[in-house]
């Protein structure tokens, strides 16, 4: 009996030891997430600023009051809402990033002047708008009724701080077209931007996030791009906005049905 009894309290020795370091570790693993927070900025996507048209696929679609939750949860816990060329002053100055978020839109919908900007706005944020160079405009009877921002739309929102780049000019993947094709699809959308509305942009988001290092080399041609966003998911840092600026990374954002939970998650 007294084997048993020695065996016993050995374990529990075991046991005692086991817990202690687990709870070191999971402390560790907790600071050490902490410490990235603050050293890491997320970027998130969203598309339209709508309910779900017939004929759109749902993950391109966040219900204008839904998307102002996301924004009241920002604003409650501090977050600071900035631009991608803000975003990469402030890590390669090393600051502390902690609660800085970058908030990007694709496609360039009319609703994300009439939805997103205002309550941008409202909350004191400020956004990132990527726009399809050929569909600036437009209206396009295509998987569902797809309406888009014209020049004047864009160039308020940009005079108003908001980012604007290129979602370049088809939203074909870049890894989809022709090689002679590449220059009007990345360059075209700086001249057409500039001719337009009289500002030079920075920043491309490149379709469906398909990149390589063609795609890479063919935007390093033109100096006036000085960043990309990738599809790979994931949060920024100084590794990457100065080693890999043109790879970017961003997580989207979906309505789920849960309300805030979706974007904490995306947080998180």
């Amino acid at each position: 009996m007294s084997i048993f009894k020695s065996v016993y309290r050995v374990l529990r020795i075991v046991l005692v030891v086991a817990a202690i370091f687990g709870m070191a570790y999971q402390g560790r693993i907790k600071e050490d997430f902490e410490n990235y927070k603050m050293r890491a900025i997320p970027a998130l996507m969203y598309h339209s600023i709508s309910g779900v048209p017939e004929g759109w696929p749902a993950d391109l679609c966040i219900a204008p009051e839904v998307f102002e939750e996301h924004l009241k949860y920002l604003q409650a816990r501090g977050y600071n809402v900035i631009t991608a060329p803000q975003a990469m002053i402030l890590l390669k100055s090393r600051q502390n990033v902690m609660n800085t978020v970058i908030l990007t839109f694709d496609d360039g919908y009319e609703n994300n002047y009439t939805e997103a900007f205002p309550l941008l706005k409202k909350y004191g944020f400020r956004g990132n708008f990527y726009i399809v160079g050929n569909d600036v405009g437009k209206t396009k009877n295509q998987d569902g009724v797809k309406k888009y921002m014209t020049y004047g739309q864009i160039k308020q929102m940009h005079d108003q701080g908001m980012e604007i780049g290129s979602h370049s000019m088809s939203h074909d993947p870049l890894t989809s077209i022709k090689p002679d094709m590449l220059p009007w699809e990345i360059y075209q959308p700086l001249n057409l931007f500039y001719e337009k509305m009289g500002f030079w942009i920075s920043g491309i988001a490149f379709p469906n996030g398909a990149f390589n290092d063609t795609i890479i080399a063919e935007v390093r041609k033109y100096f006036k791009y000085e960043y990309g966003f990738s599809g790979i998911a994931g949060c920024n840092t100084l590794k990457i906005v100065t080693e890999t600026p043109f790879a970017l990374r961003r997580a989207g954002v979906y309505d789920r049905g849960n309300g805030v939970k979706d974007i904490e998650t995306v947080l998180q």
